[in-house]
């Protein structure tokens, strides 16, 4: 419980399905009748098309909170694997939360089904028992599949009640559930020559297609072969001549979940009959009160709003890529069509430094970041946000009374947030528009995240290219560039030129002595007592072995700057232990000739300068 509501966590695939919209629609008005709430946890995509089908998405399903969440709902034969449904039932059972499982078999859950197999059986009696065709033939779906095998077998079985034979080699056909597949299945049945008075179609994709096949060729449905199918899409309404089906009804199968929620019902097996609806293609009259005008309209309507919002989302996708800061991405998500819509990423994405394509993150931050929120004021700023309180303004969205939508968002398979949408009603085209926005986010924050690594590589090699790998300080080339700049500044101002070079006392000693690597540590101590000695905008080069150069606009105290260098290595030797001392001896120069200046002449003064020095360190005139 949450908030005084019951909530029930319903988990998906592809909810752009009319079956789905029709589910959970039912399901939550009955729900929210009874003071339950949905939190529905959806892949845009299911697990049936085996490498296609993006891995990162099942993620969605480790955001339900089993601690708040009082029943679970999965949709088994939606999400099609097994192994995620049972990895959803671990979580539940670890809770003591109640699993309810529809179209699957699993012990120690409440399994609630369509009885398929008394369905399509229904189907084929009407057939038999009505029209009474002697040569039938059956378009199956695939091979070995559970549900086509098992309406094969009710098929056959019919068939030899009635006296005929059932020949599997030559009355069975594979459509693959599929358009294409029962197409060309058609095409060579019609090419054998061996014609039946009816087919018998598994599903209803292939009882249109199946039909329109036979049409073009000739035949007259229902006078030569009539055709049934199974399932009850809506698309059947729109057939000439409308296809004869059994409907799942998806409303009566929600009120049977609902009723096993109520009784709090644990475990058992619970079944939803589906209903014979007769029509043309059988050769039956076609008694439905569906309006199939609206229908069409909202058919129509679907589909032309597809093609206006796929543009914009496309464009949305685009401006978010060219965003320069992960900051400024919300400000390209304003659009109309990402309304009642809140975006979560995970820390590592405000991190330039990390390669979104390669980084392995199985898992959601306890703290997220809130990228976007379309509910909250404008403009958006994007801010923390703890994980456990699902989402900002939780309790308004409860009032709303209609399901909370999660969805996973990755890149490449990559998973960096997720989403989480609350629309006003459970309508249609705002369900079927999800994953499109889903893909739009993907497409746009992952392309973001992607180039921002890009430019950080950009500047890391140009950090490398400019600079000297053991002091940090500028290389030559880089100098040389920062130099030229600064010249031209001075020659205009008529300023004044500050050039301390510093040169480590006793290099050869120290190398000889302890080794070539204290050597160098030698040298990045100097380096970096100059640059930490120098104002800060001072240029640091390192340009010889153990000579280092700092360079500055204008008049600098350079009493203080040799004062602060020598503590800074005496501390350093105080602090160090080691075996040798780091000093170093200065020569600067300070110029105010600066119309015809070049480094070569400031470098050779500056040097001059800091031999003087190291001579008098030896008690050498």
């Amino acid at each position: 419980m949450h908030k005084g509501y019951k909530i029930v966590a319903v988990c998906l695939a592809a909810i752009q399905d009319a079956s789905n919209i029709c589910f959970i629609s039912e399901l939550n008005e009955v729900l929210c009748g009874l003071g339950y709430r949905i939190f529905l946890y959806h892949m845009s995509t299911d697990m049936g098309w085996g490498n296609h089908v993006r891995d990162s998405e099942t993620l969605v399903f480790d955001l339900i909170d089993y601690s708040v969440v009082d029943a679970v709902v999965i949709m088994d034969e939606k999400i099609k694997s097994r192994s995620v449904t049972e990895h959803i039932i671990r979580g539940a059972r670890a809770a003591d939360v109640p699993v309810i499982v529809v179209d699957g078999q699993y012990d120690g859950c409440a399994n609630v089904q369509f009885d398929y197999k008394a369905g399509f059986e229904e189907i084929v009696r009407h057939v038999m028992s009505v029209h009474h065709p002697r040569k039938l033939h059956i378009m199956a779906g695939s091979r070995g599949e559970r549900f086509s095998e098992e309406r094969i077998e009710v098929f056959g079985r019919i068939l030899e009640e009635y006296g005929i034979v059932f020949d599997k080699e030559r009355m069975v056909s594979y459509g693959n559930f599929w358009a294409r597949p029962a197409i060309k299945a058609t095409l060579r049945l019609i090419e054998s020559g061996d014609m039946p008075e009816a087919i018998i179609c598994a599903n209803d994709v292939m009882a249109i297609n199946v039909a329109a096949v036979l049409r073009k060729n000739g035949f007259r449905i229902p006078e030569d072969i009539l055709i049934t199918g199974f399932d009850g899409i809506e698309e059947v309404h729109l057939t000439e001549p409308r296809i004869t089906t059994s409907c799942c009804d998806f409303r009566a199968l929600a009120d049977a979940v609902c009723d096993l929620i109520q009784k709090e019902v644990r475990e058992g097996d619970y079944y939803v009959l589906p209903q014979l609806m007769v029509s043309e293609s059988c050769g039956c009259t076609y008694d439905s009160k569906i309006d199939i005008l609206a229908n069409l309209s909202q058919l129509n309507s679907r589909f032309y709003r597809y093609q206006d919002d796929n543009r914009m989302l496309t464009q949305i996708a685009e401006d978010m890529q060219g965003c320069r800061q992960i900051e400024e991405a919300p400000g390209m998500m304003g659009h109309r069509v990402m309304n009642h819509m809140c975006c979560f990423l995970n820390q590592w994405c405000t991190d330039d430094s990390i390669n979104p394509i390669t980084i392995h993150q199985d898992c959601f931050d306890d703290e997220m970041y809130v990228l976007y929120n379309a509910d909250a004021p404008k403009p958006f700023v994007p801010k923390k946000f703890a994980r456990k309180d699902i989402i900002p303004n939780l309790d308004e969205l409860l009032e709303r009374r209609y399901p909370l939508i999660f969805m996973e968002l990755d890149f490449m398979n990559v998973t960096f947030g997720y989403a989480c949408f609350c629309y006003k009603s459970c309508d249609s085209t705002d369900y079927t528009k999800i994953p499109q926005i889903v893909a739009a986010v993907d497409m746009g924050i992952g392309g973001l995240l992607n180039k921002r690594y890009q430019n950080y590589l950009t500047r890391q090699i140009e950090h490398i290219y400019i600079h000297d790998s053991l002091t940090g300080l500028y290389n030559r080339l880089g100098f040389n560039r920062e130099f030229e700049n600064m010249a031209k500044r001075v020659r205009k101002e008529k300023g004044i030129i500050t050039v301390v070079l510093a040169d480590l006392d006793g290099l050869k000693a120290i190398n000889d002595h302890y080794g070539h690597a204290a050597g160098d540590n030698a040298i990045y101590i100097v380096a970096q007592a100059l640059k930490n000695s120098c104002p800060k905008e001072a240029l640091c080069v390192r340009f010889g072995g153990d000579e280092m150069l700092a360079v500055m606009e204008g008049d600098c105290d350079v009493g203080a700057i040799r004062e602060t260098m020598k503590n800074w290595l005496e501390d350093y030797n105080g602090r160090a232990g080691n075996h040798y001392t780091v000093s170093a001896s200065l020569g600067i120069f300070i110029t105010s000739e600066t119309e015809d200046l070049e480094f070569e002449d400031l470098l050779k003064r500056a040097d001059a300068l800091m031999y003087q020095e190291k001579r008098g360190k030896k008690g050498t005139p």
